[in-house]
């Protein structure tokens, strides 16, 4: 489990790097926990135990490769979401639902496709929300309308949380799904459509039509969730596989005949 004190002390490097203004996380932060509490959800981490320990876990993110892979794993592992716990990073879900797969969890700060992530909520998924100072304006339109359909919702920060709030560690929604997998003891953490490279998958964000280039921000986010999964892996010998072609270190890259052989070791 990661510790809150070290993760803090990480997080510090990353709002330089980023140039964020951590009070404005602060700020975020409390304005979630406010809401959560008003509308008296209390975070379901019985459930995300039950879902991840001693697990399979399978993290969809929004990379260029997500549509490309989804359809090899549909063809190639066709009961993979039933053999393993299925995390959604945001933008991911829509590629899944479009499959007709529901993912257990998504992890999202609210700039993925809102009607994907509410479908998910509606189908039972853990929404779990995350407050950092970019996405007040979307925690107060969207909070409450998930709330208004599901209290399966668990609010994350990656400051000081505020209860009902969680800090699992992690920065983007993707290596933040590893370190909460990470934090309930997951067996195995296999990435999909997470992709690290110069590329920003459609899925990322709505108004996005074709992949395009990665930004100034997207790529210093890119490279810190490359750095962060690395870092998780070595730090707690974490058993971590990605079907992407950019493997961080200490994470092993593998095959979809690989993943099949992966998930007969499973429940």
């Amino acid at each position: 489990m990661m510790s809150l004190e070290i993760w803090l002390e990480k997080y510090l490097e990353i709002s330089k790097i980023m140039g964020y203004d951590i009070a404005r996380d602060r700020d975020a932060t409390r304005m979630l926990a406010c809401i959560l509490r008003d509308k008296r959800i209390k975070p379901p981490l019985n459930k995300l135990r039950d879902l991840f320990c001693g697990k399979n876990v399978i993290i969809f993110g929004a990379g260029p490769s997500l549509d490309d892979a989804l359809d090899s794993l549909v063809l190639k592992v066709p009961d993979f979401h039933r053999r393993a716990s299925l995390i959604a990073a945001d933008g991911a879900s829509q590629a899944l639902i479009e499959r007709s797969i529901i993912p257990h969890v998504v992890v999202t700060d609210l700039d993925g496709d809102i009607k994907s992530i509410m479908h998910s909520a509606l189908k039972g998924s853990v929404i779990v929300v995350h407050a950092h100072g970019d996405n007040m304006d979307k925690i107060f339109r969207y909070v409450e309308e998930l709330a208004s359909v599901t209290d399966l919702i668990i609010g994350t920060t990656q400051v000081e949380p505020v209860e009902p709030l969680q800090n699992f560690g992690g920065f983007t929604d993707g290596d933040r799904a590893v370190f909460m997998a990470s934090n309930y003891g997951a067996k195995r953490i296999i990435l999909v459509g997470m992709d690290f490279g110069q590329m920003v998958g459609r899925r990322s964000k709505p108004w996005l039509r074709y992949d395009t280039i990665a930004w100034g921000d997207k790529l210093k986010k890119l490279e810190i969730a490359y750095n962060l999964i690395s870092w998780i892996a070595t730090l707690f010998n974490l058993k971590i596989y990605t079907l992407s072609k950019n493997a961080p270190p200490n994470v092993k890259r593998i095959h979809f005949e690989d993943l099949d052989d992966l998930l007969r070791c499973n429940l």
